[in-house]
């Protein structure tokens, strides 16, 4: 029999919590880069940069300038770094205020002319890109936001198609962009927008890429593409993977991924083959059509830890009730603290405290030895192990039982903690002797964390 490692009562063991705020750490210096090993984003100093990334696609064009304000400030305590908008929005049917108008002024002078734009509608953008840099935000930005195809009521890809617009008109619009925003420290492009821009639409987005690179020849690219066609990850829409530096995912229900999936098994396949990688715009809590991917919190808890014990670099959120979603930003306030946002927020103040950016995903049966789950399932236990052996991090989502090699993980003793992924709260175990075989038996049947560190680490407080 294995040695068991028992789960005492709780009087026996040091119980904390993290708290659903998160404290506001030094200021990061722009711009951000990628790492000597391309996996993740550093900043000036070297610090690195996990992305945190709010899906807030109406940013700029839906809110006044003191609402933008309260609004970043409002994510940024439950530990939120990052948006992800449009320049200019164009969805009626989804967006507040009157797109693609920002407080009644249009993007352009001529309409659907994308070579006119107008000095005061990116005046206003020029000033939410500086207070976002003030806030210590990193602002995934598309030039445009495509749309679906099947909806001409969203996006811009019908107006790219109207007769006062053509594919020069589009270069001179990337031209403008690149001259304007080549120098702005705290964004990266994001290309497309639910939209594979293929078809007569490539000419069009292409000639605005070529336009933006002619002058901006340093910020990073992204690209967000059609899930529903294929496109889950940048790089799958292979007329722009030339432009992609970070690799993301999109996958807004794992479904789509038929055999390709879960994510994590989608995203282990895709973690060290030369670019970074993140979850992008994921988990819209409460949003329609209702899939377990969006109400299940279980199911949004499991995709963000296993996405960040997988190799990415990012990950993302949106928060919402059955009859309001913030994207639309119609009542956002309200969803500042629903159950979504304060889970989220336990998770990343959970990797706040490792060293995630030395993560290799823990893809053998070397340690966890048995009880691990068929991989592809989506109970299987996704694990990471620090390079230098100082940590080890396990999540468990459905409090199944499964047994260890501790020896595996470093050949030393190392400290345990459990970690609530429900509630942040953290349950000190003590220290994990090196035997080859542990049994382990979460504390309840749900989804738990556990985390194994080197005991001259402090990494939950006194030891």
């Amino acid at each position: 029999m294995p040695y068991k490692l028992i789960y005492l009562t709780r009087p026996l063991l040091a119980i904390l919590f993290f708290g659903s705020c998160i404290s506001i750490n030094a200021q990061t210096v722009f711009p951000l880069k990628l790492s000597e090993s391309k996996t993740y984003l550093a900043d000036g100093n070297n610090k690195p940069f996990l992305i945190k990334e709010f899906s807030a696609w109406a940013l700029i064009q839906a809110l006044s300038e003191k609402d933008e304000a309260a609004f970043l400030d409002s994510i940024k305590q439950k530990g939120f770094n990052t948006v992800i908008t449009g320049i200019i929005c164009n969805a009626p049917s989804q967006m507040t205020g009157n797109p693609p108008f920002w407080q009644g002024v249009s993007p352009f002078n001529v309409q659907w002319d994308f070579s006119t734009p107008n000095e005061k509608y990116f005046e206003h953008a020029d000033r939410f890109f500086k207070m976002a840099e003030q806030k210590d935000f990193f602002v995934m930005v598309l030039p445009c936001y495509m749309g679906y195809t099947e909806d001409a009521s969203q996006g811009w890809w019908n107006e790219l198609l109207n007769g006062k617009n053509d594919t020069l008109k589009m270069k001179k619009y990337g031209e403008f962009l690149g001259k304007r925003y080549q120098n702005t420290n705290n964004i990266m492009w994001v290309l497309g927008g639910d939209n594979n821009c293929s078809g007569e639409l490539f000419a069009y987005v292409n000639n605005l890429i070529e336009g933006m690179k002619e002058f901006d020849k340093d910020h990073l690219w992204t690209g967000h593409f059609d899930m529903n066609r294929g496109s889950v990850w940048s790089t799958d829409n292979k007329p722009f993977s030339k432009y992609i530096d970070v690799d993301g995912e999109y996958v807004w229900t794992e479904s789509v991924l038929f055999e390709r999936g879960p994510q994590y098994k989608s995203e282990l396949s895709h973690h060290n083959k030369g670019r970074m990688i993140m979850q992008l715009d994921q988990s819209y809590e409460q949003d329609v059509p209702h899939f377990a991917d969006n109400e299940n919190y279980q199911w949004i808890r499991r995709k963000m830890y296993d996405g960040l014990l997988s190799g990415c670099a990012g990950t993302s959120f949106s928060s919402g009730d059955m009859y309001n979603q913030c994207y639309s930003f119609k009542n956002w306030k309200p969803l500042m603290n629903t159950q979504g946002m304060q889970q989220v927020s336990y998770c990343f103040k959970l990797f706040e405290k490792l060293p995630w950016q030395k993560f290799i995903p823990d893809e053998t049966n070397n340690t966890i030895t048995k009880g691990r789950e068929n991989f592809g399932s989506k109970d299987y236990i996704c694990a990471a192990r620090a390079s230098d052996s100082s940590c080890y991090v396990v999540y468990i989502p459905e409090g199944q039982s499964f047994e260890m090699n501790a020896k595996a993980i470093s050949g030393k003793p190392m400290r345990m903690n459990w970690y609530n992924p429900r509630t942040g709260e953290v349950i000190k175990i003590g220290t994990c002797e090196t035997r080859d075989r542990y049994g382990i038996d979460p504390p309840t049947g749900d989804d738990w964390v556990l985390v194994f560190y080197d005991v001259n680490l402090n990494l939950f407080g006194t030891n």
